[in-house]
């Protein structure tokens, strides 16, 4: 018994395999079908960033937009995010704003923006013609006037309202009235509580009744007032306080002092 012979040989060479299968189907080892990629995750926006952009526009806390911007830029290496742009704005805007405020505190304390001539004065020191003066240049029994600071200046326990004021002759209307002028002792800053307490203590005491008398009219329309170093003028040597009277329902005329004092 034999058997058929079979289809004769074919002198075609078998077709090569490419390193992928065929379009649709799946490459070798499980790989990607051809011409297919892998979507990209987008990029988020780091929210700390856009944080610390909107608090350098918004917000007047010092140094934190600059902190989160700084914050915001190490994250940003480290996760690949989006928003540096934003980290850098908040850093220069913050920092610009920080530089500008230095420079109107170092020339509000050297006079610099003071508006006016310096006040003209008397032989015996009495001011005879307004003028602008530091707050460390009032003298005791100067009238003044605080640009419209001493109506927000209701705490009890004062507070440097501003860094000038306008003195004018007593006999014009005025919203303060300097009745002592004294210096702390030196030493570190003793805190801001601790230099209000003696300011209060001294200001309220027998400086007030030298000056004013033991007029018990004069004690109800008027109210004490004292400035005092902060700590950002101490550290410049600044140990000066100031006691003065007030005028609670607006500008006065006319001095608080006492016949003979």
């Amino acid at each position: 018994m034999s058997i058929p012979p079979g289809p004769p040989p074919s002198h075609e060479p078998y077709p090569q395999q490419g390193p992928y299968g065929r379009p649709g189907q799946p490459a070798p080892y499980g790989g990607p079908p051809q011409g297919w990629y892998a979507p990209q995750a987008p990029q988020k926006n780091n929210a700390l960033a856009i944080v610390a952009f909107v608090m350098s526009l918004v917000c007047a806390i010092p140094l934190v937009p600059l902190i989160l911007g700084i914050v915001a830029l190490s994250q940003i290496r480290k996760r690949g995010e989006k928003g540096k742009g934003f980290a850098v704005a908040a850093i220069a805007i913050h920092g610009a704003t920080i530089a500008f405020y230095g420079i109107l505190l170092v020339l509000g304390l050297s006079g610099a923006l003071d508006d006016g001539a310096s006040p003209k004065r008397d032989t015996s020191g009495q001011v005879t013609g307004s003028g602008s003066v530091k707050v460390s240049d009032i003298r005791k029994g100067d009238c003044f006037n605080t640009n419209g600071d001493l109506a927000e200046y209701q705490d009890e326990d004062g507070g440097e309202a501003s860094f000038s004021v306008r003195v004018v002759p007593c006999d014009q209307p005025h919203e303060g009235e300097a009745y002592a002028v004294f210096n702390l002792d030196n030493g570190t800053y003793p805190g801001t509580e601790k230099v209000t307490a003696m300011a209060e203590e001294k200001c309220a005491g027998t400086l007030l009744t030298d000056y004013v008398g033991k007029d018990p009219k004069l004690a109800e329309k008027l109210e004490v007032y004292y400035y005092f170093p902060q700590a950002a003028t101490w550290a410049l040597g600044d140990r000066e306080v100031t006691c003065f009277l007030g005028d609670t329902s607006g500008a006065s005329t006319g001095s608080a002092r006492a016949t003979g004092s």
